[in-house]
């Protein structure tokens, strides 16, 4: 018997190998998710930024048209105002397209982080599932082959 139990000791180590793979490619995935994460957070952080940087930027060129304005007497009623409206409400409607650009890249990384969370479980569950559900039958085959049932 001695012999014999030599294909159920490869079978259960086989078995155990693939769970180890399972685990394995389970931590993999639950990594690429925290970079998603970490990813996702990055994107929002560099978007705030940025839309803070062209909100100084767009506040320092409407300083520049008040003050030439002023300069050359131009006072801020009728066209002048309104050219001076005209640039606020692009520079608001630029600062907003900024914020959901990064608010869409947020949301993408958070999306993929999830996903790969989800894989992670769901690699964990079939793979454990089919290694020992493999592992089985081959002792099952094993058994079979030397009459054991």
């Amino acid at each position: 018997m001695g012999a014999a139990a030599i294909p159920i000791i490869l079978a259960t180590v086989s078995t155990g190998a693939a769970i180890y793979g399972t685990m394995q490619q389970a931590k993999a995935e639950k990594r690429v998710a925290g970079q998603e994460e970490r990813a996702a957070e990055q994107a929002k952080k560099i978007a705030a930024q940025r839309a803070d940087d062209e909100a100084k930027r767009h506040k320092a060129i409407l300083a520049t048209q008040k003050a030439r304005y002023a300069a050359s007497g131009v006072t801020m009623e009728g066209s002048p105002l309104l050219v001076q409206m005209e640039s606020l409400r692009e520079s608001e409607e630029q600062l907003k397209r900024i914020r959901e650009g990064g608010e869409v890249e947020y949301m993408t990384h958070q999306e993929l982080a999830q996903a790969a969370g989800k894989r992670a479980k769901t690699t964990k569950i079939s793979g454990y599932t089919t290694a020992a559900t493999e592992g089985a039958r081959d002792v099952y085959k094993t058994g079979r082959s030397y009459d054991w049932w």
